[in-house]
Formats: structure tokens, sequence, C-alpha cells
């Protein structure tokens, strides 16, 4: 019994580790009608923008991680995003 309990944890820790964590997904827009997109994963971030009746294109792309989302929200606020 208690191998197999320690496989059990062992293999649930290793499920929650191999699973890519998510830093934080943002859709903002402006008064102008500007949108953009912030997804971040701890592989990078990735920001794109897209003006009133135009078409996606990337903004700019960073380091991931939750602490660059935060970074990123806070920036794009600034320049007058809401969301």
């Amino acid at each position: 019994m208690k191998h197999f309990t320690l496989l059990a944890v062992v293999a649930a820790s290793l499920s929650l580790t191999s699973m890519p964590a998510a830093a934080g997904d943002a859709s903002m827009t402006r008064s102008d009608g500007m949108e953009i997109t912030i997804k971040c994963r701890s592989s990078g971030c990735n920001v794109q923008g897209k003006k009133p009746g135009g078409k996606w294109g990337t903004v700019e792309k960073t380091a991931g991680g939750s602490e660059n989302f935060n970074k990123l929200r806070a920036k794009y606020e600034g320049m007058g995003f809401a969301g």
C-alpha cells in the first residue's frame, strides 16, 4: 500500500510540473478602437494589435512569466487601453 501511495504522489507531481503554466491573458481596447491581446506563458509573451477594420499583427514579444504579464498590462493601461 505504501508503494502505491508513493507512486500516486510522484505521478501527480510529475503531471503538474509537465503542464505549461499560464502566466496570463488579456484583451484590451482603447477609445480610438485599437484592440490588443496579451498572451503570456512561461516561455514568452506575445502582444498582438489591430486597428479598427485592420488585421491582427504582432506588436511586441517579450520574456514570459506572470511578472512580465503584469508589466505589459500596466504599460498598455498607461497608453489608454482598458479591459
